[in-house]
């Protein structure tokens, strides 16, 4: 039995097992009923299930969208830099571990504008986020998130490793 993963390429061509044909078939459906809803939803719908579809066992599947981020570092820190725009500063939340950077918010929908009347309805309005693993370990302490005209910008100090110190000894 050969337990290698098909290409894209193999996949798209159907050179591949019949259970990987079952699961894209799934995984087509799921998508194909998460984006029709989306540009059919209902105005009479509730607030707290604009996000929310159903997959075919009536389980919820949350639609969350990724944030675009752009992350480059100099010999003294690590930058983020991504665009928030129509994001109240109160609904973003930065988690930051040495390693691991968490962005979550959500950008709010004014519901001033029936359904009916849009012609073109392409902007993501909903709860996001963006976790990624760090090049360096940073330090959280001397971190700084800072906004301005729709862009957050995060500076993450890098903890430098290969930095030394000599203590002198001092009398009691």
């Amino acid at each position: 039995m050969n337990n290698t993963r098909k290409s894209f390429l193999q996949r798209l061509t159907g050179s591949f097992k019949e259970e990987d044909e079952e699961a894209i078939e799934k995984m087509s459906q799921v998508n194909r009923k998460s984006f029709s809803s989306l540009n059919s939803r209902d105005i009479d719908d509730d607030d707290e299930d604009k996000d929310i579809e159903e997959d075919e066992d009536d389980s919820p599947i949350a639609v969350e969208g990724q944030l675009g981020i752009d992350l480059f570092e100099t010999q003294l820190e690590v930058i983020v830099k991504t665009m928030i725009p129509g994001v109240r500063k109160e609904d973003i939340d930065i988690s930051l571990s040495r390693d691991m950077l968490t962005i979550r918010g959500e950008r709010k929908d004014e519901k001033t504008i029936a359904e009916d009347d849009y012609h073109y309805r392409e902007l993501y309005w909903g709860t996001f986020s963006r976790t990624v693993k760090l090049p360096h370990e940073v330090d959280i302490d001397r971190a700084e998130a800072t906004e301005s005209q729709g862009m957050l910008t995060l500076r993450l100090p890098r903890i430098d490793r290969e930095r030394k110190a000599s203590l002198k000894v001092k009398g009691m």
